[in-house]
């Protein structure tokens, strides 16, 4: 199976399994009722288009004649990419309400863009980290009134404890 097929495919069934979970979310009580559900929502759907878009420009490119990559040419880091790509997701949604929104993305950013255009662009990565954060934290803060987490150091404490309880951070 050609790489931007695995891709694809797995861009589409991670759209499907997180739009299912924010299906899952509860309705607000105050103001719009699916008002939690429509980023995430959002998100999965954007993940769903661009996977299905990924399979029918491979398609295409199998049917044009596109000569298949030769065994040197194969990339063998697209498995780590996707494997460090889920595990990044996983601990940026462990972490993202003790260590707040700012904090967290931050590290996730940094830490995705390091694995995908690799640690020699650093600069790069670090003023995209940048600017994504405090941009999407301004958006949601002032133009749509959302209040995301904060630096929470008793829930800090709390992480720490259920991990192993040997560290005393006072």
């Amino acid at each position: 199976m050609r790489r931007d097929t695995v891709v694809g495919l797995f861009s589409v069934i991670l759209g499907v399994l997180y739009g299912a979970a924010a299906l899952q979310i509860k309705n607000a009580s105050v103001g719009g009722p699916w008002a939690p559900k429509v980023f995430p929502l959002g998100i999965a759907a954007f993940l769903v288009v661009l996977g299905a878009s990924a399979l029918v420009i491979d398609r295409a490119k199998a049917r044009g004649g596109d000569k298949p990559r030769a065994a040197a040419a194969k990339d063998p880091g697209y498995a780590k990419l996707i494997l460090g790509t889920v595990a990044l997701c996983a601990i940026y949604g462990y972490t993202f309400e003790p260590f707040g929104y700012i904090v967290s993305t931050l590290c996730f950013m940094f830490l995705l863009l390091t694995l995908v255009n690799e640690p020699k662009r650093w600069k790069s990565n670090i003023i995209i980290t940048l600017v994504f954060t405090f941009f999407l934290w301004g958006s949601f803060v002032y133009v749509f009134d959302i209040a995301l987490p904060s630096f929470d150091m008793d829930a800090i404490k709390e992480l720490f404890a259920f991990a192993g309880g040997g560290v005393n951070l006072g």
